[in-house]
């Protein structure tokens, strides 16, 4: 297991100064893609990081398999990001619509609102198990040219290949992606 995994399970408080900070940049660089993925700015994403970690520490992990520390981990973090979007979603003031009920419209908004967030939140967790699917070459290749705006010059210089094989491994990469996504949705469908 993965030294900063076990200190997480045996008590992180016990640490000293040094070793948790290591824990805690470990466990931000494991968590840091998802969470960035989900928000898509740096400065939230490092509070979400912050804030997940807190619960992470208050009720320890008590599984002995990394596997499933690691998907508790995941877990917990993209909780707290969604939980993070619903708290602070913009409420927009209904007050200058002429010849119409405002109480009926922020109703109508709210449902509308919470159904477009509940798909959302069940599209980005479908995505997210299906890029866990992905082998890591093929995540790798995707958060470097999606997130990180990459080229495929830069990509094919970091991983050491063409810039036609960059290009055709992020091909793959999608058509492997499409494919878990779509699978997950198609068994969300019928379920």
């Amino acid at each position: 297991m993965e030294q900063w995994l076990s200190f997480l399970r045996d008590g992180f408080q016990q640490l000293d100064r040094q070793s948790q900070k290591l824990t805690y940049q470990s466990y931000r660089k494991f968590i840091y893609h998802d969470i960035y993925f989900l928000l898509r700015n740096h400065d939230l994403t490092e509070d979400v990081i912050q804030e997940s970690f807190l619960k992470v520490i208050a009720s320890s992990p008590k599984s002995q398999n990394p596997v499933k520390i690691k998907a508790w981990l995941k877990q917990i973090s993209r909780n707290t990001a969604f939980a993070y979007l619903r708290k602070n979603k913009k409420c927009y003031s209904l007050s200058n619509v002429e010849g119409m009920d405002e109480e009926v419209l922020f109703a109508s908004a709210a449902e509308t609102a919470v159904a477009d967030q509940v798909e959302d939140q069940i599209r980005d967790e479908m995505l997210h198990e299906a890029l866990d699917q992905l082998n890591a070459r093929y995540r790798n290749v995707l958060f470097r040219y999606y997130v990180e705006d990459k080229s495929h010059r830069e990509l094919a210089r970091e991983l050491g290949i063409s810039e036609q094989a960059s290009a055709q491994l992020l091909v793959r990469a999608r058509k492997k992606l499409r494919y878990y996504f779509c699978k997950k949705w198609v068994d969300n469908e019928e379920g």
